[in-house]
């Protein structure tokens, strides 16, 4: 990257900034992320505390990242370096924090991104890497300058989206045509009755007088039955019909019978949407290059005056949810990606992802949840988060097993707060019953309980 574009990226992000209130711009951190096997993968799911948004500048960028990845100067910007398969084994310590286009491409997809500002920066972060590290006369460096040239010539018909930025919602999902149904049956009018008084100025009948003829009501006629919607094809016609056709016209030259008609077709299965975001992300956990933060749960206020450690109690109450949404995620529809990661070493299209790191699996999960392994929810949060990391990096083009896994991160996110708020009333109640439970119990049963 020459000084020109340099000062080119220092315009565009000039007139961003000049468009907000920079107070309101939530703040960026991105904690160093240690080489795993000479690989480092930067986050690619949005922190809680920093949650990403559409906007038109993005949707637009969106499309200049899917050109420079076609293009051929984008060969060696296309994945994260791997300094030990390369062997440039000073890379990592020369350049701190790495960048490509696939990651960017990530970033997108999981609405990582708050503003355009941001993806300007890490566009700018692979030039600066580039430039770091390598010669102005290395043919890296060159194809990094006319890459930069592209980039810059799609920025050109983005000028009216740089210049006026907002924030736009996603497209609404394309409603289902509402299933078929049955032509509506005509009403059949009914006739009323009314009862005539007499006129007060009439005088009465006899009792002896012929009393009036009854009224008789006419018969509703039944209502004849609809063309089934769902039978495909046209309606068989009846034995009255064949009947009616005299025998000399049956055969070549029968006039022809009105058939049924079909007025809609046949229904069929849609499956509603699964409403889908991003884990709880403090402790980092090394996760193929990619660090994961988690939430604490919400602190308990502690009962003064009990002198007992109810930290085991609370553990099994942890290890109880966990297992509860484990089995919730294991029925889904779209976990089958994560069924056997044994098959992941066969079909994974990520040559230098590692399968030995650590297999992640609902099998191996449920292992480590019932076992001694389980340190509470917030790290079995981590291992579905890592689970998750680990399949969009080995199936890098897979349009199933990336759908799956992001829909599956989106159930998570939608029910994370939910089982939050059960365990904390689990370990409210649960704490409530042993101060019950020792108020009732007498002084020596206490010495010999806390002995």
């Amino acid at each position: 990257m020459n000084d020109k574009q340099n000062d080119d990226f220092e315009r565009a992000l000039a007139v961003l900034t000049s468009q907000v209130d920079l107070s309101m711009v939530p703040p960026r951190s991105e904690p160093k992320v240690e080489p795993v096997n000479g690989i480092v993968q930067p986050a690619v799911m949005p922190p809680p505390h920093r949650k990403g948004r559409n906007t038109n500048l993005l949707l637009k960028l969106r499309t200049a990242v899917n050109v420079m990845l076609r293009d051929k100067s984008s060969v060696h910007f296309r994945h994260p370096v791997n300094a030990v398969k390369q062997g440039i084994y000073d890379y990592h310590e020369k350049i701190h924090r790495p960048m490509d286009l696939n990651t960017i491409k990530k970033r997108l997809e999981y609405s990582y991104y708050w503003w355009g500002a941001d993806l300007l920066e890490d566009i700018r972060l692979i030039f600066d890497n580039c430039k770091t590290y390598n010669s102005p006369d290395s043919p890296v460096f060159r194809d990094a300058v006319t890459l930069c040239e592209l980039f810059w010539l799609r920025m050109e018909k983005l000028q009216p989206e740089l210049h006026s930025e907002i924030k736009v919602e996603p497209k609404p999902k394309r409603q289902l045509k509402a299933a078929c149904r049955k032509p509506p049956v005509a009403k059949v009018p009914v006739q009323t009755v009314t009862k005539v008084e007499p006129k007060p100025d009439e005088p009465q009948r006899a009792a002896s007088a012929r009393p009036p003829p009854p009224v008789q009501l006419q018969a509703i006629p039944r209502p004849v039955r609809p063309v089934q919607a769902n039978r495909p094809g046209p309606c068989r016609p009846s034995r009255a019909q064949n009947r009616s056709v005299p025998a000399s016209h049956r055969g070549r030259g029968r006039p022809p019978i009105q058939r049924g008609v079909v007025t809609a077709k046949p229904a069929r299965y849609f499956a509603k949407p699964e409403a889908v975001a991003l884990l709880p992300n403090p402790p980092t956990v090394k996760n193929y290059g990619i660090p994961i933060k988690v939430e604490p749960i919400a602190a308990i206020p502690k009962r003064q005056g009990l002198g007992v450690d109810l930290t085991p109690l609370d553990h099994e109450i942890e290890r109880r949810h966990s297992q509860s949404l484990l089995r919730f995620l294991r029925a889904k529809r779209d976990s089958w990606p994560f069924n056997d990661s044994q098959y992941w070493a066969k079909f994974g299209e990520d040559p230098d992802y590692d399968h030995d790191e650590e297999r992640l699996d609902w099998g191996i999960l449920e292992t480590l949840v019932s076992g001694k392994q389980f340190e509470g929810f917030d790290w079995f949060l981590s291992k579905i988060h890592r689970m998750l990391e680990n399949a969009m990096s080995c199936f890098v083009f897979n349009p199933s097993v990336r759908t799956s896994t992001q829909r599956i991160h989106a159930t998570v996110d939608k029910v994370i707060p939910q089982y939050m708020e059960r365990m904390v009333g689990a370990k409210e109640r649960a704490h409530e019953g042993v101060r019950a439970k020792l108020e009732t119990m007498t002084s020596s049963q206490k010495a010999d309980l806390f002995k």
